[in-house]
């Protein structure tokens, strides 16, 4: 919460505090163990990932998507935040939602620019539906990558199946969470307009003489004729702000104007590449469903890194120190650090006693309602730390908690693993670190001169993460 030090330094430490305190209690892990707890699938799946949509970006493909965003919207604001978040929520499903906001979200910027819209607030929005989106699939969001990819989970619950479950509470949340954004910006949308500095001066200064206006004593003839020349000057100087002011109707009309400028600036640099990494990836996303079919012998990891791979010779890409730049290492690591952190824990028995502690607080309930209340404990609680802690720690430290629940009081698997799912993903639209796709919004607008504090994140966020929890 505070960021005091990269989230990947302090994965690194607190495996290393782990590691020291299996040391002094005589159970010292050797290297080949340690390398043994790290979950090589769930780092080749992401990298595989990272290295395709790195070249698909560099086709030029999500400058083009903007643009065309904006082409579709006519220059109308909230058609524009409409298709700004379907097709976010889109991409997220199927491309890693960290990555698409990395990559959508500065020309996001431009287009608020374009249209004087506060971009926080569709920056935010945009946020929200990435997070919403990345938890459809089982490879959008981290937390369900760890999901799929669990030793302890993935043999009982197919890429397939769990997409399937997920992918219809995300549409529920998702709808959901738009009816809430309509309430509170499409009723509104002068709300979403920022007008330049003269103006708002303009109407600042009108306020002042109203204000000074109305507290003018009448008495005599020539106080009245006083009061009506500083009413005269308020109303004035608010027909000079009303002039220069922006409206949504003035925001549509320029649109011939700007679309030609944009199209000039953002489109397709390579359309050889675009076909030929969409072709890859479109391949790629139907093996990750397939591959829990008996013919079908290769993990997510494996198709993803296949998939990077042969992108790679396809392309002929000979850059490849800059494409090597783009794979985000810093998060490799703090998965790394994270998988032997949490063996660690477990290892320690904090884990256990984490699990007899839910178990037998689940246990003491009637075994009519043991599920549901298993399910509503797992969801809101997810939900709410997730809101306040990463939600990828999170989840990697309950996924074993989860199985030990099963074990001791034989209630099925399936339920408690989606309500983790959805606790952790709709979780992270709570507060600004609750997810890795909201701070890297957050810091992208920050370079671009827009602040977006953590209490004006979580004044969207955290209602609509309510919303949704009842939702799902």
């Amino acid at each position: 919460m505070t960021e005091i030090i990269h989230r990947t330094s302090a994965a690194l430490l607190g495996a290393s505090l782990g590691m020291a305190a299996l040391s002094i209690l005589n159970m010292r892990p050797d290297l080949e163990l340690i390398l043994s707890w790290i979950d090589w699938e769930t780092l080749a799946l992401l990298m595989g990932m990272m290295l395709m949509v790195a070249l698909l970006a560099d086709s030029g493909f999500f400058d083009w998507a903007a643009v065309k965003m904006y082409e579709l919207s006519k220059g109308r604001i909230w058609v524009l935040i409409t298709l700004l978040n379907v097709s976010t929520a889109l991409m997220s499903a199927f491309l890693d939602n960290v990555t698409t906001i990395l990559l959508i979200t500065p020309i996001t910027i431009t287009l608020c620019q374009v249209m004087h819209l506060d971009a926080r607030k569709v920056i935010i929005a945009m946020v929200v539906f990435s997070n919403l989106g990345g938890a459809s699939t089982g490879i959008g969001d981290p937390p369900n990558v760890l999901i799929i990819n669990s030793p302890l989970l993935n043999e009982k619950i197919s890429f397939g199946k769990f997409t399937g479950h997920m992918m219809v509470g995300s549409i529920f949340c998702s709808v959901a969470a738009y009816i809430y954004f309509w309430l509170i910006l499409k009723r509104s949308s002068k709300s979403l307009i920022v007008q330049d500095s003269i103006v708002q001066e303009l109407l600042r200064e009108a306020q002042l003489w109203q204000r000074i206006a109305d507290r003018s004593y009448i008495g005599t003839a020539d106080e009245v004729a006083v009061k009506d020349m500083l009413a005269g000057k308020a109303a004035h100087v608010k027909r000079l702000a009303e002039e220069r002011l922006v409206t949504p109707t003035a925001v549509t009309k320029t649109y011939n104007v700007n679309l030609p400028k944009l199209r000039a600036q953002y489109g397709i640099r390579d359309k050889g590449k675009l076909i030929k990494t969409a072709t890859v990836l479109i391949i790629c996303i139907v093996l990750f469903f397939a591959y829990s079919l008996p013919i079908i012998h290769t993990t997510p990891g494996e198709v993803a890194m296949a998939g990077a791979i042969a992108l790679i010779i396809v392309i002929d890409h000979h850059d490849m120190e800059g494409l090597l730049h783009k794979v985000e290492w810093a998060t490799l690591m703090f998965f790394a650090g994270l998988f032997i952190l949490v063996e660690c824990l477990d290892k320690l028995g904090l884990i256990g006693t984490l699990g007899d502690f839910a178990a037998t607080a689940i246990k003491s309930i009637s075994p009519d309602y043991q599920l549901a209340a298993a399910i509503s404990i797992i969801l809101w609680m997810s939900a709410i730390i997730s809101a306040f802690i990463d939600n990828i720690p999170f989840t990697a430290a309950i996924i074993p908690v989860i199985s030990q629940i099963v074990e001791e009081t034989s209630l099925p698997l399936e339920p408690l693993v989606y309500a983790l799912a959805f606790g952790a993903c709709l979780g992270g639209n709570g507060t600004l670190i609750g997810a890795s796709a909201n701070v890297v919004a957050v810091g992208i607008a920050e370079e671009k001169g827009y602040k977006i504090s953590f209490f004006e994140f979580a004044k969207i966020g955290f209602p609509v993460m309510i919303f949704d929890c009842y939702c799902g």
